[in-house]
């Protein structure tokens, strides 16, 4: 099935990456690269939202990342980045200028890099370093770790832009934390009442934000197969 071609691409490089004579060794390194990568995934991640911004025609004022992520070297380099946030990393302050198509880019900019990241994968398994597979792990799977964040945020922007007579309600619904959203709901925020209008809105922006981030795994991989059989592939032999 067409749709399930990524988990099937995903499964056979998994399983190759494992099939060395010396498995203890191939795990740790797997795991050592997805350490890695997930530490230096995470700024690069949050530093491309705020280029996406700017590149939209915003601006950025609050980039947050925690200090482990490098947050207080960012710091110093970027006038806008606080080492501090209740996430790994969070752009909590940037202006659209009423542009959603701003807003949007500004969300999906940093998955551009999941696009290639299958194909990083199969070069990893085709150079056999478990440690690269490890390493290009988050990056691939970022969409995926991104459906109650980055994902139902982009839903809620595409979301509004369907739904019927929008309000200044819906407004406030678009948002990159589900949990939050939730919670704010459920104690009553002002302007944020838990109505069946506005909970159809929200799983409404959870379907399309899924869509959105499969169907950017689905390019993925499928880069990932163009790239093998019209570039790569004669270098590789």
């Amino acid at each position: 099935m067409f749709l399930a071609r990524p988990v099937k691409s995903f499964w056979r490089m998994y399983s190759e990456i494992l099939s060395s004579a010396k498995p203890t060794k191939t795990v740790l390194l797997l795991f050592s690269g997805l350490i890695i990568g997930w530490l230096i995934y995470v700024p690069i991640h949050e530093l491309l939202h705020a280029a996406g911004c700017v590149l939209g025609g915003g601006d950025v004022s609050r980039l947050e990342i925690q200090p482990v992520y490098g947050g207080a070297f960012l710091s110093r380099i970027f006038s806008f980045v606080v080492a501090e946030s209740d996430y790994a990393g969070r752009l909590s302050g940037f202006d659209t200028h009423g542009s959603d198509l701003t807003y949007g880019l500004t969300v999906y900019f940093p998955f551009l890099l999941s696009l290639f990241a299958f194909f990083c994968l199969e070069l990893a398994v085709r150079k056999k370093s478990a440690f690269a597979f490890g390493f290009f792990l988050p990056c691939a799977f970022a969409p995926l770790i991104s459906l109650t964040g980055d994902f139902l945020e982009l839903g809620s922007i595409l979301a509004f832009q369907l739904w019927p007579g929008p309000s200044d309600i819906h407004r406030l619904l678009i948002s990159d934390d589900l949990f939050r959203l939730i919670k704010e709901m459920c104690s009553g925020e002002p302007g944020m009442p838990f109505t069946p209008d506005n909970i159809i809105f929200i799983i409404l922006s959870f379907l399309i934000g899924t869509a959105l981030a499969w169907g950017t795994i689905l390019l993925s991989d499928g880069i990932r197969e163009l790239g093998f059989r019209q570039v790569t592939k004669p270098f590789l032999k």
